[in-house]
């Protein structure tokens, strides 16, 4: 390339060592793919947006021992690799990964015991009772997994376009893990379930789209 070929007619003298431009091009895109280069808007303190794209995240690297935060979220399992430190930090400082924690232990699936005690306080046929709690963990299961969705992409944009790639990667990764699965077979199996309670599920039919009986 004619780019190529006028840069190489250019060498420097550094030490005693020739270089060449263009070999020494790769070098320095590599290093730029290491420094905060992309556009981004801060408000307050904290970072708003990279690019135009929603970010959370302050911290433009990556922080290993953020993903502590991400175990134990089990209020009945004790996390002994967390410092309990953590998420005293100050906002500014903490990391948007500690949200995904927070949110969890507020409204993950440890709050379905308390749901199941609820319901023994009602007057509810037994058949209610499993309907509304079949029905009931599907719909808490879809909003989490969006909500978590949700606070994962603010965290992946950085400035730093390496640290960028690396998170788009493990993004993907945790949706991989975290994504809920329902097979048709579970509509029909809850459709069975709630049989006496039409209002509360869709019918058997929903999915063919025919609504044929």
């Amino acid at each position: 390339m004619k780019i190529f070929s006028f840069f190489s007619k250019f060498k420097f003298k550094w030490w005693s060592w020739e270089i060449d431009t263009v070999k020494l091009f790769p070098f320095i895109i590599l290093v730029l793919a290491f420094l905060p280069i992309l556009p981004y808007e801060k408000k307050d303190g904290q970072l708003i947006s990279v690019m135009g794209f929603e970010a959370k995240e302050n911290n433009f690297y990556l922080n290993l021992s953020d993903f502590a935060l991400l175990e134990g979220t089990d209020n009945n399992v004790e996390n002994k690799n967390v410092d309990p430190k953590v998420n005293n930090k100050p906002d500014k400082y903490q990391s948007h990964l500690a949200k995904i924690n927070s949110y969890l232990d507020k409204n993950g699936i440890v709050n379905n015991d308390k749901y199941k005690n609820y319901l023994e306080s009602k007057n509810y046929s037994e058949e209610l009772k499993q309907c509304l709690i079949l029905r009931n963990i599907l719909m808490t299961e879809l909003v989490i997994s969006g909500e978590t969705k949700r606070i994962l992409s603010q965290w992946v944009p950085s400035p730093v376009p390496a640290v960028w790639i690396a998170r788009l990667g493990i993004f993907w990764i945790l949706e991989l893990i975290m994504n809920p699965y329902f097979s048709p077979e579970m509509l029909e199996k809850g459709a069975k379930k709630c049989n006496q309670f039409e209002h509360l599920w869709p019918s058997e039919k929903y999915l063919d789209l025919t609504f044929e009986e």
